[in-house]
């Protein structure tokens, strides 16, 4: 491949930590920079991404990618299976290293047994291999992060600077300098007109007056047309979120099949995820099932826009409808169609990088609309 003189330079940084003692190496970018291309170009053990809508992205771009979630955690009667079995090998083992490496492994798988749904999968294909690949590494908290790190597995983390941080949670690898910062645009990204705007507003700081992807009013078959709508502000959003009910025909309170919805709070043990949105395949009293995999008995509250008590707040999970997401929420995430309504200035000093991190939600299409 051909790559520019910065990339190669990424590249010879790489080599030469992949030859060092360091596990981890942060390879950051802006939109357009090639950051992935470098990714598959190295040819990762695997790829993984925080939310499923970035894996998708990456095996988009050519990355076989999966989920963190998916990738090192279990369900929990998979992690009690595998302690009757390393039960099972202590007669089988005379070698007094290994016996004593086999009890670390119980000691460890023990301690997962006692947490609820999911646990640390120490079986995970991770163990033994060279290197992982990880998108949009900025919403990767602490435990995941140290989980990551356990498996002992060179880890190259990609992040964009240019980005809102999170709001809380995140930012378990983006809390130092990166190792090498990718800043040369390509002439194909100019030529992308999500990422060409992407790059204005990032070296100007505000948006064009006039552009051909900004709407100067919204239809429904705008709003429609889009995988995701980004707003600002919440008020906004459950606007938005009544609307897009109203003309998909969903007229229940409660969430219907076929319905849109978002997780507000993070439950890694039942591997649901704050800013993940999921589609309704089922409900029943209370309990929704997600994607047609997974079942969570959530709080009703937050879909007529009550608040959820405090003390209620370990009963259920807590979960909204998510045809509009704010930008903060939506990190971490990507769609190929999105339609941003501009309400960046409300997020003085850090209106600019608002905007970006809207744009750059999206892969393929997208619409903005001055917000209000």
């Amino acid at each position: 491949m051909d790559f520019s003189p910065q990339q190669e330079q990424a590249l010879e940084a790489v080599e030469h930590w992949l030859q060092g003692d360091r596990q981890v190496f942060r390879l950051f970018g802006y939109a357009g920079t090639g950051k992935t291309t470098l990714a598959r170009y190295l040819k990762a053990d695997f790829y993984a991404a925080y939310t499923g809508k970035a894996a998708h992205v990456l095996i988009q771009k050519g990355c076989p990618a999966t989920t963190i979630h998916s990738l090192i955690y279990q369900p929990k009667d998979k992690s009690t299976a595998r302690l009757q079995w390393l039960l099972e090998q202590i007669p089988k083992t005379p070698d007094a290293e290994k016996l004593a490496a086999l009890y670390r492994e119980i000691s460890r798988e023990r301690e997962n047994v006692k947490k609820p749904s999911f646990t640390l999968n120490l079986d995970s294909p991770l163990r033994g291999a060279r290197l992982l690949v990880i998108d949009e590494c900025s919403m990767v908290d602490e435990q995941i992060g140290r989980d990551l790190e356990s498996f002992g597995c060179r880890i190259l983390v990609l992040g964009d600077p240019a980005q809102l941080p999170p709001v809380f949670g995140g930012g378990y690898f983006t809390s130092v300098t990166p190792d090498m910062l990718l800043t040369d645009v390509h002439r194909q990204a100019r030529d992308n007109p999500v990422l060409d705007l992407a790059t204005t507003v990032r070296e100007t700081g505000r948006l064009p007056a006039q552009h051909p992807l900004m709407l100067a009013s919204l239809s429904p078959q705008d709003a429609l047309g889009v995988d995701q709508i980004i707003v600002g502000r919440n008020r906004t959003r459950h606007a938005i979120n009544r609307r897009m009910r109203e003309l998909l025909d969903f007229t229940e309170d409660f969430p219907m099949i076929g319905e849109k919805v978002v997780c507000t709070r993070n439950n890694h043990q039942l591997g649901i995820l704050n800013g993940a949105t999921y589609e309704v395949t089922g409900t029943s009293h209370g309990w929704l099932e997600l994607d047609g995999q997974l079942e969570v008995e959530v709080h009703p509250e937050p879909f007529v826009g009550v608040e959820v008590d405090h003390w209620k707040l370990r009963d259920a999970e807590m979960f909204e409808y998510g045809y509009a997401l704010t930008c903060h929420k939506a990190q971490g995430s990507q769609w190929d169609r999105v339609g941003v309504i501009d309400q960046s200035a409300d997020f003085a000093p850090n209106s600019a990088r608002w905007l970006y991190t809207a744009i750059t939600r999206a892969a393929k299409g997208l619409w903005i609309l001055k917000g209000n």
